[in-house]
């Protein structure tokens, strides 16, 4: 039989209060985004002293509710970590002496979703499904767990999701995870399965140190998943910059305007600024993974010492192993490999530079070149009287059967544009000389 006694789900949320970066209003948001997840009566106390641990309604702790037909109880204990808010939602069927079957979690889940409005947890969230067996249950603690898992979870699949096991006060406990970095899914459940009343009561007041251990767990996926999403980003600010720059310098291509050279430079320094700017974003969700990780495994401890050593909750530490292995070590070389291609992007992008302005100095010689030479020819011949005696000058030094005043566009063009090509040439060719002899 799939039946438990007094099924009980808590939902454990999870919103960012403030960041390092946080403006005031940005402040106020979260707290807005955070106050729409509860009843709209409700006050909270909160202040702005650092803390690590701020129980928000300080006079009753709990906002308790219940559903119209009295089945169903619950209530809301919201809390602040530190710089997250936190809250537990509880709700349970209202019968502690007959037996439920488990698709009762559908219905508790169904509930508080309605309560929640649409509303979801900005950093991450943890499900608890928890009740005791019958007294003449026959069935497996694995096997009940199995039923409610299939039952609570749409296409639940045990065997894969299945992370952990171990034993609580005489009942046991089970981990299911599934995780996806880039799309920020984030499932995480607990089952646990006592086997009386006072076990599971017994286990209640393990509830402020699963609010505080399930925090940190999920703000080190949470801050992982930035990561990845940072990453991304620094990948397609290199691409980006790669691209501009093969427009710029393949000499298969047209060459560029100069104002297609000036805005792909724009475009190459703006990418280059967003790149400079996000990549110690990506050292910063690190040193929130560890932060949080150190603060998992303190709390943890603490679990562990108050259960005692006839409780295992070791698989609870697999999941630091696979932080520091996994997510970390990645981090760490993503993080390496990005700041060594903004130095390859420098280098590339400097040397990019020093090949325009050096072809633009030769561009700016020639024009120089051709100007020297036009002046000065043009200067020399406007020294020349010009009323025809340039034209008998040259007859008489060259023996043409030209007549200066019958041609007069010998006089007025062909001359003047051969006399200044002349003078030009001459003065070019002094400059060149003497330059060679001051250097």
């Amino acid at each position: 039989m799939s039946d438990l006694i007094f099924p009980t789900l808590d939902l454990f949320l999870y919103d960012l209060r403030d960041a390092l970066n946080s403006t005031e209003a940005d402040k106020q948001q979260n707290q807005a985004n955070f106050l729409a997840k509860l009843p709209a009566n409700i006050q909270l106390s909160d202040h702005d002293l650092e803390t690590e641990y701020l129980e928000l309604l300080p006079k009753q702790k709990y906002h308790d509710f219940t559903t119209a037909d009295k089945t169903l109880d619950g209530y809301y204990y919201p809390v602040r970590l530190n710089d997250t808010y936190g809250l537990q939602i509880d709700c349970s069927v209202n019968n502690q002496t007959e037996p439920q079957a488990t698709e009762c979690f559908a219905f508790l889940k169904a509930e508080i979703e309605a309560r929640l409005k649409g509303n979801t947890a900005t950093i991450g969230q943890t499900w608890m499904l928890s009740g005791w067996l019958p007294e003449k249950s026959t069935t497996s603690y694995e096997e009940i767990a199995q039923y409610c898992y299939q039952d609570f979870q749409k296409a639940a699949n045990w065997s894969q999701d299945l992370q952990g096991e171990g034993s609580l006060f005489g009942g046991k406990i089970f981990e299911l995870w599934r995780y996806q970095p880039l799309t920020q899914e984030n499932r995480h459940i607990i089952i646990i399965i006592f086997p009386n009343r006072e076990s599971m009561y017994k286990a209640a007041d393990l509830y402020t140190d699963w609010i505080g251990l399930f925090s940190y767990r999920n703000k080190i996926l949470w801050a992982y998943s930035q990561s990845r999403l940072i990453k991304d980003s620094l990948v397609d600010y290199y691409k980006q910059i790669e691209a501009n720059q093969r427009t710029i310098s393949n000499p298969k291509s047209s060459h560029p305007s100069n104002q297609t050279v000036g805005s792909k430079l724009d475009e190459i320094q703006k990418s280059l600024g967003n790149y400079t700017l996000d990549l110690p974003k990506l050292n910063f969700q690190k040193q929130i993974i560890e932060i949080n990780l150190f603060n998992y495994q303190t709390r943890l401890e603490i679990i562990s010492q108050k259960v005692g050593k006839d409780n295992h909750l070791e698989f609870l530490e697999k999941f630091s192993q696979r932080v520091e292995q996994k997510y970390l070590l990645q981090l760490t070389k993503d993080y390496e490999n990005m700041e060594l291609g903004l130095r390859l992007l420098e280098a590339s992008i400097n040397a990019l530079r020093s090949q325009i302005e050096l072809e633009k100095a030769q561009r700016d010689r020639s024009f120089q070149n051709i100007v020297t030479i036009v002046g000065a020819g043009t200067a020399v011949t406007a020294l020349i009287d010009f009323e025809g005696k340039q034209c008998k000058a040259i007859s008489e030094l060259i023996p043409l059967e030209i007549n200066c005043k019958e041609e007069p566009w010998l006089n007025s063009v062909i001359i003047p544009v051969g006399l200044i090509v002349i003078f030009g040439v001459i003065a070019f060719s002094i400059k060149k000389i003497l330059f060679r002899l001051n250097r």
